[in-house]
């Protein structure tokens, strides 16, 4: 009975386990909280502004007093004491003071009296609280901080052209009879060239202190300059003993020099090689492109009526982006032939400063020389190499003026080089002992102009056109060497293909780099962003 019991209880107990777990909530589960009474809250809010406070008007400023003074060669001291009592003011007039004053004042104030008197009478003041300090107007010490660099750029350029061609003739006149004959020779060249060289010397520091010392009489015909124009142009700082009037002139014409000085300029450029098609043999028809309604606009000018509209080719592409034009200007281009982008260089120079954009491969190439040495068994020849270096590739210098109304020169130079063969070395030491030494024929294409835009204005530069002949022979191996019959076995599909290279200008002045360049912030890094590993582990090296 006990062991059914056992086994009840058992069974019992093994149902109960099958039973599965009621779910239990979760401890961070969010309770249901029942809604507190909140109608004691309602006294406590605010009602809700329905209308913003009324700002109150500006209160205008308080009107400075004013005098009228109208005096005839009346002593300085006098005036000024006059002037300090009806002012109400303390006055320190310092000995050494003197001349007359004329003048005729009208409800002006006291500031605008004193300048009036301190243009006929060399003074200078100032005031210390409610002291009013006069004194002659003697030369004192004054610092101004230029911020340019410490630099001195010297740039000179030459492009020119040479062709000379010697002759050399002998001729003789012989007599008849008893006299002689006698002979004459004459010798002469046919020789033309062109030469273009320009030069560009940037003195900024040395012709600053010329010019200070000008303002203040210090100058002389040798250019030397005396103590009272101290320049540190390390540390960018002006130091000069002058009085007051000629510090006055001389801040004026600090300010107006570092404006023009510290602008800049960026300057688009994009080279451009158009294969020309069958109908564009005689190159780029510009007008074709204004006449679709492309947005495109040609100006040419080559005559030009003065300084502000010298003669230039301008294209001007009417959008409201202004980025992205040479770019739509190119694609335009698709419609003379086949168009190779060669380079497309970005670059930034400041005002009146040359900047050298330099993409090439530097082509090495060896000159070998021979050195024969003959006794009487033998002769004995050494060889001599000598390594050079020509750059190959886009070159392009530029040197920007802006004006004040944003309108820029440019002296530009573009130049673009690349190999279009070997010849060899004619050297007869060199041919009788097997040794062949290839020299690379290097095809420059360059252009230096002068020229003036605007900001945002496109310039082209172009009709740059040349002919290259492509020799394809293609035949049966072996039959094709054979003489006389060689032609009949070989297939020629020769090209001559005419190409123009165009260049695209587009200079910007740049007055904010932090908004003008917003274009350019996301090709930037972002300095925000956490380093890479491998700079990491070197700053991890560094601490």
């Amino acid at each position: 009975m006990i062991t059914a019991r056992f086994l009840l209880l058992a069974i019992v107990l093994l149902g109960y386990g099958c039973v599965p777990t009621p779910d239990r909530p979760s401890a961070g589960h969010l309770e249901t909280i029942p809604k507190a009474d909140r109608s004691h809250l309602s006294q406590q809010i605010p009602n809700p502004v329905t209308r913003a406070p009324v700002v109150p008007e500006p209160t205008p400023p308080v009107a400075q007093e004013t005098y009228s003074v109208v005096v005839t060669d009346v002593p300085l001291a006098e005036l000024l004491f006059t002037l300090a009592r009806d002012a109400k003011m303390n006055i320190d007039v310092h000995p050494g003071l003197s001349g007359k004053v004329t003048l005729n004042a009208i409800d002006q104030t006291l500031l605008q009296i004193l300048d009036r008197i301190a243009a006929q009478v060399p003074i200078r003041y100032h005031f210390e609280d409610d002291l009013l300090v006069v004194e002659a107007d003697q030369p004192y010490l004054r610092s101004y901080y230029i911020d340019y660099v410490n630099l001195v750029r010297n740039s000179k350029s030459s492009n020119g052209v040479s062709t000379q061609i010697a002759t050399t003739g002998q001729s003789a006149l012989e007599g008849s009879g008893g006299g002689g004959g006698g002979g004459s020779s004459s010798s002469g060249s046919n020789s033309s060239s062109t030469s273009v060289t320009t030069t560009s010397e940037n003195q900024f520091w040395k012709q600053l202190r010329t010019n200070i010392a000008s303002f203040i009489g210090l100058g002389n015909e040798d250019g030397n300059v005396d103590v009272s124009v101290i320049v540190n142009a390390e540390t960018g700082l002006l130091t000069v003993r002058a009085t007051q009037a000629q510090h006055l002139l001389i801040q004026e014409y600090l300010d107006r020099l570092m404006t023009s000085a510290q602008r800049q300029v960026l300057i688009e450029a994009t080279v451009v090689e158009v294969e020309l098609n069958d109908n564009y043999q005689f190159g780029v028809d510009w007008s074709v492109l204004a006449d679709n309604g492309t947005g495109l606009s040609v100006s040419q000018n080559l005559l030009g009526s003065n300084l502000n509209s010298p003669p230039v080719f301008k294209v001007d592409y009417l959008t409201n982006k202004s980025w992205g034009s040479i770019a739509s200007s190119v694609k335009m281009l698709q419609e003379f032939g086949n168009v190779k982008v060669l380079s497309s260089p970005k670059i930034m120079a400041i005002n009146n400063q040359t900047a050298l954009l330099k993409v090439v491969e530097n082509v090495v190439y060896f000159t070998l020389e021979a050195d024969t040495v003959t006794n009487q068994t033998n002769s004995q020849t050494t060889f001599t190499s000598t390594p050079h270096t020509v750059p190959v590739g886009f070159v392009m210098s530029v040197t920007p003026q802006i004006s004040r109304d944003e309108a820029i020169t440019l002296n530009v130079r573009p130049t673009i080089s690349r190999v279009t063969g070997f010849v060899n070395d004619p050297n007869p030491a060199l041919a009788s002992n097997d040794i062949i030494s290839q020299i690379p024929q290097i095809q420059v294409r360059e252009m230096e102009s002068v020229l003036r835009v605007r900001s945002n204005q496109m310039a082209v530069l172009g009709g740059l056109i040349q002919d290259s002949i492509q020799l394809n022979d293609q035949g049966i191996p072996g039959l094709t060497e054979l003489d006389y019959v060689g032609d009949a076995f070989t297939y020629r599909n020769n090209k001559i293909k005419k190409s123009e290279l165009v260049i695209f200008l587009r200079p910007r002045v740049i007055a904010s780099i932090d908004q003008q360049l917003d274009t350019y912030t996301d090709y930037l890094p972002d300095p925000t962003a956490p380093l890479g590993p491998r700079y990491a582990n070197e700053q991890r090296k560094r601490n």
